[in-house]
């Protein structure tokens, strides 16, 4: 940040970005943290002539700030965006809260859920409920405080005109709850007709942690849609199945799809063990794309972490891997679940 853009205050950041097409400036990301009164009415007072796709930019940014920099403090900001007229700036809003466990921005997320006109929005209400559910669930939020969420969630898919969109964010949300509805709301999923209802059902059997739904992501693995395939490959790593490990493996080497890959690898990494460990390492041995080398070589490490075992992989040296390789190829018999 140079000299002059530090020295310019709120209001006239606020008419730049108002004004010009520019990118927008670190000053003014930065200068929106930690907001106090007087910089909201600043705000309040510019907002509506800043145009919808300069707001929308400037979300998007606060998005993106707020995942990267835990320093930076964007509530105050988002909590006045979340009335604004743009669904899809209410959306980024939402996204900046993600981090934030105050039970009144839960109630807000609630009634958004409850009354937004958008379907969009709603659905991002309800994807950001999943985290009061899981803090209440961790004992991080009061027992009542995660229930409110959990009501709502199961408010929403009960509602037979809300879209799917919404019902499968609310179901992935409540997939945290071990609320005894949890289990039959995940196989109604499964069991849908819609295959966005049975990829958010996959991906709720992996985030419930529950062992029921093993043989389900096994079977998953190997299903004709590319969806349903990621999310299994993700929840097979949640579950800790190290029944899945050639699938895996084979998903990781022949897919030409790159988001199954990069899944493949990280559930690798997830499930751990010696057999994960070497067929990490094989990868490692053939593959020449630099992003997936360096997606390979965090799994290693993480799998290395969960046997008790850690050391440095530089990958480079194709002779000192195969000599770390003892890879013995997996069969596909059947094995107790």
């Amino acid at each position: 940040m140079n000299d002059k853009n530090r020295d310019k205050t709120l209001e006239e950041l606020l008419t730049e970005l108002g004004e010009t097409d520019a990118s927008v400036k670190s000053a003014l990301i930065y200068r929106l943290s930690d907001l106090d009164t007087m910089d909201i009415a600043v705000i309040k007072s510019h907002w509506q002539s800043i145009p919808d796709e300069r707001r929308l930019t400037l979300f998007s940014r606060l998005a993106e700030t707020s995942e990267t920099n835990f320093e930076v403090d964007f509530t105050a900001i988002s909590l006045f965006a979340l009335n604004d007229e743009d669904p899809e700036v209410r959306m980024h809003a939402i996204g900046t809260l993600w981090f934030n466990n105050d039970p009144e921005v839960m109630r807000r997320f609630i009634r958004m859920l409850e009354t937004d006109e958008s379907s969009d929005v709603r659905a991002a209400a309800a994807e950001a409920l999943g985290n009061f559910v899981l803090s209440g669930e961790l004992g991080d939020l009061p027992e009542a405080v995660g229930h409110e969420a959990e009501e709502a969630l199961l408010a929403a898919l009960n509602i037979q005109y809300e879209t799917l969109l919404v019902h499968r964010r609310a179901l992935e949300s409540l997939a945290y709850s071990e609320r005894e509805e949890v289990p039959d709301l995940i196989l109604s999923a499964y069991e849908h007709n819609d295959i966005g209802m049975q990829a958010s059902a996959v991906f709720s059997m992996g985030r419930s942690a529950d062992n029921r739904w093993k043989r389900n992501v096994i079977e998953g693995l190997d299903s004709a849609v590319p969806e349903i395939r990621y999310e299994a490959a993700r929840a097979a790593g949640e579950l800790g199945l190290s029944r899945a490990i050639s699938r895996l493996m084979r998903m990781a080497e022949e897919t030409s799809d790159r988001e199954i890959q990069q899944a493949a690898i990280w559930s690798l990494g997830e499930i751990g063990g010696t057999e994960a460990q070497n067929a990490l390492l094989r990868l490692a041995n053939h593959e020449i794309d630099e992003d997936l080398l360096e997606g390979i070589e965090d799994a290693i490490s993480m799998a290395q972490l969960a046997s008790g075992s850690f050391s440095a992989i530089i990958f480079g040296d194709d002779d000192e891997i195969e000599d770390m390789v003892e890879f013995d190829e997996l069969d596909d018999e059947d094995e107790d679940y």
